[in-house]
C-alpha cells in the first residue's frame, strides 16, 4: 500500500501477510487467556485506551482510544492461539466516523505491539 493511501486509509489490519514488515501478525511465547490479561493491563499504562470487551473464548480484546486531537478509535486485538504454549496476535484499528485517520491507527498499532513485546515472550520461528 503506497504512502498516501496508508496516511487516508481510515483502517489498519496486521496479518500474516501484510507487506510491510511491521503490519505482520506478531507470534509469542504463552498461552491465549495470559496475552488476554496482560492486554487488559494496557489502560493503566496508556490512559488514552478505554476497555470495552474481552470475549475469551474467541480470543478477542475490544479496546476505543481518543487520539490528542480527540477523534475516537476502534481496536480490536485478535488472539490466535496455534499450539498449547504459541499464539498469535493480530490488530484492526479503525476511526471511527472518519475516512482517514492521517497516521493514527499506525501509532495505535505500534504501542499496542510495543507493549506486548514488554509483557511477553517473543517467538521468532514464522
Amino acid at each position: 500500500m503506497s504512502g498516501m493511501r496508508r496516511f487516508f486509509s481510515g483502517i489498519t489490519e496486521t496479518g500474516d501477510r501484510a507487506p510491510e514488515d511491521w503490519l505482520r501478525s506478531r507470534y509469542y511465547r504463552g498461552r491465549s487467556l495470559e496475552a488476554g490479561d496482560q492486554l487488559l493491563q494496557l489502560p493503566k499504562q496508556h490512559p488514552s485506551f478505554k476497555f470495552v470487551h474481552y470475549d475469551k473464548e474467541r480470543g478477542e480484546v475490544m479496546f476505543e482510544y481518543r487520539n490528542p486531537l480527540g477523534f475516537t478509535h476502534d481496536i480490536v486485538i485478535t488472539i490466535y492461539e496455534i499450539t498449547p504454549i504459541r499464539l498469535a496476535v493480530d490488530i484492526h484499528a479503525a476511526i471511527r466516523s472518519r475516512m482517514f485517520d492521517f497516521g493514527w491507527n499506525r501509532k495505535i498499532v505500534g504501542i499496542i505491539y510495543s507493549y506486548l513485546d514488554q509483557k511477553l515472550t517473543k517467538d521468532t520461528k514464522s
